[in-house]
């Protein structure tokens, strides 16, 4: 689920229009100590569900639900996660290949974790490539990269984008067209519940 639809329901239950439950386990949402919340992850886990495996990875990756800061244990379950299909799984295992934070560092393994999470639509993973085929002196890859993560709603590639035309590496038909997908993506994602998550992160 994603973050708006997160604060949505939490408004619904805060309100008692729904029951406090987890929308998807269908068991109260509350949960009375950590170790159930764990055992919890851990039958998702059991299920093979792989955003399970990255949900943890990123507690330890990040230090959260009082669980200690550690990059190999979060790489490992990332590992995991990115195994059973999870992009954002793939994304985090692509950074910490590419920082080697919790595992050696390798570059083409980044690269290889990144192409799979952008191609299941995660856009920082499809910016990153197209940085490091720029990097790389593959101007027109790099371009490619950027055009298509601007057209999903990506606003840092847009500006790069924008960045390529003043450069002359693209089109002026090719850079108003990417303009209009970008706009058309955000405009189909916009919502009242996105803009108050919006805030809410902010």
């Amino acid at each position: 689920m994603c973050i708006e639809c997160m604060n949505l329901s939490a408004e619904e239950m805060a309100s008692g229009n729904i029951k406090k439950w987890c929308l998807l386990c269908r068991v109260p949402l509350l949960h009375k100590s950590t170790i159930e919340f764990f055992e919890r992850v851990k039958k998702r886990m059991k299920q093979n569900d792989p955003e399970a495996y990255y949900e943890l990875g990123d507690a330890y990756n990040r230090g959260r639900w009082h669980l200690p800061q550690d990059d190999r244990k979060a790489f490992e379950l990332f590992k995991q996660g990115s195994e059973l299909g999870s992009c954002r799984a793939h994304y985090e295992s692509g950074y910490a290949y590419y920082y080697g934070e919790g595992v050696e560092k390798n570059v083409k393994k980044a690269i290889h974790h990144w192409k799979l999470a952008a191609i299941g639509g995660h856009e920082q993973a499809r910016y990153n490539l197209g940085a490091i085929e720029g990097n790389n002196g593959n101007v027109e890859r790099s371009v490619k990269h950027y055009i298509i993560a601007a057209k999903c709603g990506f606003e840092l590639s847009l500006k790069v984008v924008g960045e390529c035309y003043e450069a002359g590496y693209i089109t002026k038909d090719d850079y108003a067209s990417t303009l209009r997908a970008y706009q058309a993506s955000v405009n189909e994602m916009k919502s009242e519940e996105r803009t108050k998550a919006a805030k809410v992160k902010d």
